[in-house]
């Protein structure tokens, strides 16, 4: 897998969840890829048994033996990884045959790039977009490019700064990677990217979405049912904690205070909804995020003065690339979408 070396300047990271399902396909797209320098694939999971029967020659497989989420993977990923630039898949995702060599190339033409992004369709309807960048807005919630029905050719095609995307596909470089701290693994699953691409900011970095380097996700599919991937905790309870909790660790102090109850306000809206729908059950499961927000506080705080400590941007200046203002119905847009049809958090 890969052209063999000693040295590969890159290394593709790929979390698998279980089955062969999608990673046949994954490792399949990568062997086709047209990158010329050598690369190495690493594939981290937590399956046992048959569930990872995938292995073939040249390629480098790894057990976690802890919690099995995706952010634990990966950073057990980058410990065996000898390429100086990181790109992360998830299993679920299919590389077109330059994505390898245009997220190279990205940082030979951002210099000041620490973190880039990919343009990701969905795989089931391939012309249908997946993400396209996210930005902060001023409730603390994320602006989703994606979420736009028409978005113009020129506007999609544009290398753009922003504060994150899906880390179904990314690249890092090494020693950011590392001076970020790398993902958190308290997230699980659900914000981690984020978390590590803002933190990525912090330290005085960029972090770019990179149109030239596309692939394909299995997410939001009928491959991928409903009870099976989406379940209650995942998407309300994580949802729910995770953004909080991404929100205390980093922004400033006055950004904090200004953001926080509203963005409390719309997970309280978010909650009524569900009720007002005949559907407690979900918004329990946004109250459990908002009691374990508030039960792991202490270690939140502790993790804050740590990513306050090694900033070396402001909020204002961060601000200026990574957040935006938009309309009153996108909001409307996004929670009458998460009350029909909650796949996100």
């Amino acid at each position: 897998m890969g052209e063999p070396s000693a040295h590969p300047v890159l290394s593709v990271i790929i979390a698998h969840h279980k089955g062969r399902r999608f990673i046949d396909a994954c490792l399949h797209s990568i062997r086709a890829s047209v990158f010329s320098l050598p690369f190495e694939v690493i594939v981290v999971t937590s399956a046992e048994g048959p569930d990872r029967d995938f292995w073939e020659e040249g390629l480098d497989l790894h057990k976690l033996t802890g919690p099995p989420g995706p952010a634990g993977k990966r950073n057990l990923g980058v410990q065996y990884a000898k390429g100086n630039i990181i790109v992360f898949l998830d299993d679920d995702t299919e590389v077109s045959p330059y994505t390898l060599y245009e997220f190279y190339h990205g940082f030979q033409a951002l210099p000041a790039a620490g973190m880039l992004f990919a343009r990701i369709y969905n795989a089931e309807r391939r012309q249908e977009l997946d993400d396209c960048g996210s930005w902060l807005t001023w409730t603390g919630f994320l602006y989703a490019r994606a979420s736009r029905l028409h978005l113009p050719l020129e506007e999609l095609m544009r290398p753009t700064r922003c504060l994150a995307s899906k880390s179904a596909g990314c690249t890092i470089r090494r020693e950011v990677f590392y001076h970020a701290g790398g993902f958190d693994p308290d997230y699980f699953i659900l914000g981690e990217e984020t978390d590590l691409a803002w933190r990525v900011w912090l330290r005085g970095y960029e972090v770019w979405y990179w149109p030239p380097a596309v692939l394909w996700h299995w997410f939001n599919t009928g491959a991928k049912p409903v009870t099976d991937y989406y379940t209650l905790g995942r998407i309300h309870t994580r949802g729910c904690h995770n953004y909080l909790r991404l929100l205390t660790t980093n922004l400033g102090l006055v950004s904090l205070l200004r953001t926080l109850p509203w963005h409390l306000l719309g997970w309280a809206v978010a909650a009524l909804g569900f009720l007002a729908r005949g559907q407690p059950q979900r918004a329990q499961a946004i109250g459990q995020g908002f009691v374990d927000y508030l039960r792991t506080l202490p270690a939140t705080l502790t993790k804050r003065r740590r990513v306050q400590t090694m900033r070396r941007r402001s909020d204002k200046e961060l601000f200026t690339h990574a957040r935006l203002r938009v309309p009153w119905s996108y909001y409307l847009k996004r929670m009458t979408q998460y009350w029909f049809n909650p796949l996100h958090g």
